[in-house]
């Protein structure tokens, strides 16, 4: 019986460390290839199997990265703010289906539930343009949680759409869910998320910051790439955000909450083990919402099928389990709580980069957990392609997309990234970098109705009108239903009988 035991804690150890190795090599390969810059905490059965971090805290001193790192984790904020409702919930002190308007009675829309808020059915405005002119009358202002509802108000907003027939991903929904929580709790939502969710989870590095712009010791610096076409990442701090409430507002409830993959991983364990809330609120986040119409909410997400709760995420092929999650993306950072509930497997990512794919990367570990083949996440190819461009050395750019026909699995290609790039080169009156890109990606996409259509409307603003003609021909003859293509040939032939 012994030797049995043995033979078994035997086999457990040498498949730890053969995975940890296989772990470290993924990371490791990420890393260098910028791909993630962070901390990772995977575990298997409620046990760590794999903890590390990797690169720089702060790029530019070269310091680097460890378990008491502190970093933004985005939206995962969200399965916070729907915790501390359903939290109340439990307590009898608010019903889901009650009208936000019980508890913020200055609310415009008396149609609207606090679930409807949690699983993003609402209809409401989003907030990006929302304020433009309280940030004109006020340049000094920051717009914070309590503007939303005098804003909605003077400027009379309509909704969306009708509550519950459709599903909008919207920040402003968990702001108001926040004010919420303040309105029943009599305390901050800081206060309220530190006694309830931090204290009782033993996360000790974790705090909701009263100015978001100011960061403490531990935290992180935030990288990106100032365009699609730079390899070189910058601090966030040297980038001018492209929307201008991003800069002017200190929204919570959405996003903000400060912690560490170790203390996500405290978290994890707390609500999935009922320490925090009970199994009914929980089951009742992790269900898949159903809309007015019948219909379940499906969108999609890196090719997989999705649908959203009350605050999380979870994929509709359970095939390999039920797995629930939410993400996280900001300038500068990617970060994603993955929990496969079936199996007892989490995934937790935190990485000061913008462009870390955090999807792709949790599908390889999952793979890697059930001894299944994976592919790292290669590195983007547009991006380097367009640098290449930049550089002024189109040969070698042109090399680079004909190894990349002969070996896709080698960089990482999407239509829409190519497509991203063409248009900055157009906007940057980079014209020829531009049809060069657009004529690569339809070789790489040669059945894209979008990308011809693209390519076409770059050839016109570049006076080339019969090859912009043949291109929206192209892009008819792919897709038959494009409008914008039928009125463009239509425009063209206009244009080539007068001349």
């Amino acid at each position: 019986m012994r030797k049995i035991f043995f033979l078994i804690l035997l086999t457990s150890f040498f498949t730890t460390t053969l995975s940890g190795q296989e772990f470290n090599n993924l990371f490791s390969t990420l890393s260098k290839n910028n791909l993630f810059n962070g901390s990772v905490i995977i575990s298997k059965s409620g046990e760590t199997v794999f903890s590390n971090s990797y690169g720089f805290s702060n790029i530019e001193k070269k310091e680097k990265i460890n378990s008491e790192s502190q970093f933004t984790i985005a939206s995962i904020t969200k399965t916070f703010t729907a915790t501390a409702i359903l939290q109340l919930k439990q307590k009898g002190k608010l019903n889901i289906d009650d009208s936000v308007q019980k508890y913020l009675p200055d609310f415009p829309y008396p149609n609207i539930t606090v679930k409807q808020l949690l699983n993003n059915t609402s209809g409401l405005a989003q907030y990006y343009n929302l304020f433009d002119t309280v940030i004109k009358e006020q340049p000094e202002k920051l717009i914070s949680n309590q503007d939303i509802i005098p804003t909605f108000i003077r400027f009379k907003t309509p909704l969306s759409f009708v509550p519950g027939s459709k599903w909008e991903y919207n920040n402003v929904n968990f702001c108001l869910a926040a004010m919420i929580i303040e309105k029943i709790s009599g305390m901050s939502y800081a206060n309220y998320l530190e006694k309830n969710i931090f204290n009782p989870a033993k996360m000790k590095d974790s705090f909701v910051p009263i100015n978001r712009k100011i960061k403490k010791e531990n935290q992180v610096e935030l990288y990106t790439y100032p365009n699609f076409y730079s390899t070189q990442l910058v601090n966030i701090t040297t980038q001018k955000n492209p929307f201008l409430i991003d800069e002017k507002s200190n929204f919570y409830g959405n996003g903000g909450i400060v912690s560490t993959a170790a203390d996500l991983q405290k978290y994890q364990k707390a609500l999935f083990s009922y320490k925090i809330l009970a199994k009914k609120e929980l089951d009742e986040a992790l269900t898949a919402t159903i809309l007015n119409d019948g219909k379940k909410v499906n969108y999609q997400i890196d090719g997989k099928e999705v649908s959203y709760g009350l605050g999380w995420a979870m994929y509709t092929d359970e095939s390999n389990g039920k797995i629930v999650f939410h993400d996280g993306f900001i300038t500068g950072l990617t970060s994603i709580l993955l929990h496969n509930i079936t199996k007892n497997e989490t995934v937790i990512l935190l990485s000061s980069i913008g462009n870390s794919p955090v999807f792709p990367i949790s599908n390889a570990i999952l793979h890697i957990i059930g001894n299944k083949p994976y592919t790292i996440p290669a590195q983007n190819l547009s991006r380097i392609y367009g640098d290449l461009l930049e550089s002024e050395n189109k040969e070698k750019a042109d090399q680079l997309i004909q190894e990349y026909l002969k070996k896709p699995s080698s960089y990482e290609a999407s239509e829409n990234d190519f497509n991203r790039l063409g248009y900055q080169f157009l906007r940057l009156k980079k014209n020829e970098n531009s049809l060069q890109t657009f004529y690569s990606a339809s070789l790489i996409f040669p059945k894209s109705a979008n990308i011809f259509d693209s390519y076409g409307e770059a050839l016109l603003q570049s006076n080339k009108k019969e090859e912009a003609l043949k291109m929206y021909q192209k892009s008819l003859e792919l897709n038959p239903e494009n409008t914008n293509a039928k009125e463009m040939i239509k425009k063209i032939d206009g244009l080539l009988i007068k001349k």
